[in-house]
């Protein structure tokens, strides 16, 4: 009898603490206010270019405990930057690995949202296009990135929309050689507005 006790109890508490755990899905637009910095290593001048609307997706899981709720997800972002410096076009995409773990709480029984935390990078190798040409891969590059998060959303039953300004709290700095032009660097520092939709299951 008190097996079938602990056992039964077992399973109620298994219950209770899985549904307090969400798995899902996700995807939206980044919207990359940051223009960035063309500059050449040895020179003394430097050109900003312009952002531009790039992707992420990836997978998501909330965690709720006492009131509040911990997200940490695992997605995939790339935008672009585009430079303009003395009759040459330089495009320089970029894409990571991104890790935020925002900490959130809701209201309005639960239709909305608010959230804070941290994000990290891992870069990828920068693909740079000039004048059609693509560009060898990085001499250098910070692989790793840290930023900041702050947002709000909606949630409609299992849907979710995701509202979030992220701003980073370091330089990205990239050197490469472009052939004709000398050896250059671009500097990233993280501005954007990141609107996705999600899915718990």
């Amino acid at each position: 009898m008190k097996k079938l006790f602990l056992l039964g109890f077992s399973l109620f508490a298994l219950n209770a603490y899985a549904q307090n755990i969400n798995f899902g899905l996700k995807a939206g637009l980044v919207f990359n206010a940051d223009k960035g910095v063309f500059n050449a290593v040895n020179e003394t001048w430097e050109n900003k270019g312009k952002g531009s609307v790039g992707f992420q997706g990836g997978a998501m899981l909330r965690v709720k405990a006492g009131g509040l709720y911990v997200q940490p997800e695992l997605l995939y972002t790339s935008f672009k930057n585009e430079y303009k410096e003395e009759g040459y076009d330089v495009d320089v995409k970029k894409s990571r690995l991104d890790i935020p773990i925002n900490v959130g709480k809701t209201f309005a029984m639960g239709l909305v949202q608010v959230q804070t935390g941290p994000v990290f990078s891992l870069n990828f190798e920068d693909t740079i296009n000039s004048d059609g040409i693509n560009i060898p891969d990085a001499d250098e590059r910070d692989e790793i990135g840290l930023g900041w998060q702050i947002g709000t959303g909606v949630n409609i039953k299992n849907l979710n929309i995701d509202l979030r300004y992220e701003f980073g709290l370091g330089k990205n700095i990239t050197k490469y050689n472009i052939a004709g032009m000398g050896e250059y660097q671009t500097e990233n520092r993280s501005n954007m507005l990141n609107l996705s939709v999600g899915y718990f299951f």
